[in-house]
């Protein structure tokens, strides 16, 4: 993949579902954009650099009911199963982000530390205060949620339909307002908590807030009506928009798998992006382009490789996402959902890891932030994008491994890959993996935990 930055030249609007009437509300539009906004703004860009004229949906697309991989058009599909698309260029778009870069932390040559590519803290970390301190008095240590499953003698009994985490997420000290953290971690914050060096750094980690990324910029404006492109009498709403500090920029990594039509050659081409609900101009900048050039963002071997566990036992694993993902059963990611009726044994637990892996892997916990609500518009029918519910980036799912050979082999397939059960291929479900998770200790332990769900 090829990463480029993008520089926004004005304030960006990124809406989703949250009504934005007058008196009502100023909807969400100072947010990170989806990962399927930005893909969606470079493919749109692309078409209309390429002078690909659309014309309403006319071309076949793969019908609802088809296989999600594989040759489909050597079948009659029923016409309540068809489905058809604007265009098919382009179609073999791959991208990934964004995510905010800054080269410095601050303007003040003086006293300015690099930064470079930032991450979403993520949501099993918390702050530990000494017992009494003020609210101003400055943390103590960085600690983590730890999981916990009391002793039993038995799996509880459940319907086959049903999925409970086996284990709940556990804090070491009491929960706090203040001791939750907010904002961006740089690559080598994230590097340390993946490998578990948390202990007496508690000033290494602190984030970056996304003051220093951007603002939010309140404004009122009259709603146009889609057929005329005309402002609708007495139709006002209110928008909040997004307004990158000087030095933000946005980091993105983009690939064409197949070079049809010098496709290829016009997203090399490409210099600028329509962005946003208002379509508001960015600049595209790539190593050769940019003056002075940069480093590539994702060139760093924590998306590179995962880490290799110690022992030959059973082993827990974590993985935290990046980027949103949006899971066929709500929070339940679809792979861990067996439909297989075709198996011998019949279908495997709710929860149960479904790849072909040496041994078997459980879903037994997870750390959730609150959904994001992901909605668009369709140019094509001039109509509302059904609203889906996503998986906020900052996640973390717990998976138990039979052995640590199992627990390899899923962290090839969960690091840094996009294991969303949509919108995969815009980029959604990607994270990375660390082997460094812990049991409470009035909790069972692992070998215990792993002889009662792989018995």
């Amino acid at each position: 993949m090829t990463a480029v930055l993008l520089e926004a030249t004005d304030v960006l609007f990124f809406r989703d579902a949250v009504p934005m009437s007058a008196g009502q509300g100023k909807g969400s539009g100072c947010r990170m954009p989806f990962p399927s906004t930005l893909h969606e703004a470079f493919r749109a860009s692309l078409l209309i650099a390429g002078e690909h004229a659309l014309q309403g949906k006319k071309e076949p697309g793969r019908p609802r009911k088809a296989p999600r991989r594989g040759n489909w058009h050597d079948q009659q599909w029923p016409e309540e199963n068809c489905r058809w698309v604007a265009s098919r260029a382009f179609r073999s778009l791959r991208t990934v982000g964004p995510l905010p870069w800054q080269e410095f932390d601050s303007d003040d040559p003086q006293s300015r530390k690099p930064r470079g590519l930032l991450l979403p803290v993520p949501l099993d970390v918390a702050w530990e205060y000494p017992p009494g301190a003020a609210p101003e008095s400055p943390p103590t240590a960085l600690r983590r949620l730890q999981l916990w499953r009391q002793n039993s003698t038995g799996m509880p009994e459940r319907e086959s339909y049903e999925f409970c985490p086996e284990c709940l997420s556990v804090a070491v000290t009491p929960p706090d307002k203040c001791s939750q953290l907010h904002g961006w971690w740089t690559v080598n914050q994230y590097r340390s908590y993946l490998e578990g060096r948390i202990d007496g750094a508690q000033q290494f980690f602190q984030p970056a807030p996304q003051s220093e990324l951007w603002e939010a910029e309140h404004r009122v404006g009259v709603q146009i009506d889609p057929g005329s492109f005309a402002s609708m009498e007495g139709q006002l709403y209110a928008g909040s928009y997004l307004r990158p500090q000087s030095r933000t920029r946005f980091a993105v990594q983009l690939h064409l798998e197949k070079a049809v039509n010098n496709e290829t050659v016009e997203a090399q081409m490409l210099n600028c992006l329509l962005l946003g609900g208002e379509r508001r101009l960015a600049r595209i900048w790539r190593q050769d382009t940019l003056p002075g050039g940069f480093t590539d963002p994702f060139a760093d071997p924590i998306f590179k490789a995962p880490p290799s566990p110690s022992g030959i036992g059973p082993c827990l694993l974590k993985w935290v996402l990046v980027t949103p993902a949006i899971f066929a059963r709500g929070s339940l990611p679809g792979w861990c959902w067996d439909t297989n009726k075709d198996r011998p044994s019949g279908l495997l637990t709710p929860g149960r890891v479904c790849f072909d892996l040496p041994g078997r892997v459980h879903l037994v916990s997870w750390c959730h932030g609150k959904p994001l609500a992901v909605s668009g518009w369709d140019v094509a029918e001039q109509r509302a994008k059904p609203t889906q519910l996503s998986v906020p980036a900052g996640s973390v799912f717990y998976f138990l491994c039979e052995d640590t050979a199992t627990g390899c082999a899923l962290a090839e397939r969960l690091h840094w890959k996009p294991r969303s059960d949509f919108y995969g291929e815009k980029g959604c479900g990607y994270g990375l993996v660390s082997f460094d998770v812990q049991m409470h200790p009035s909790s069972i332990k692992t070998e215990a935990l792993a002889s009662e769900m792989f018995r």
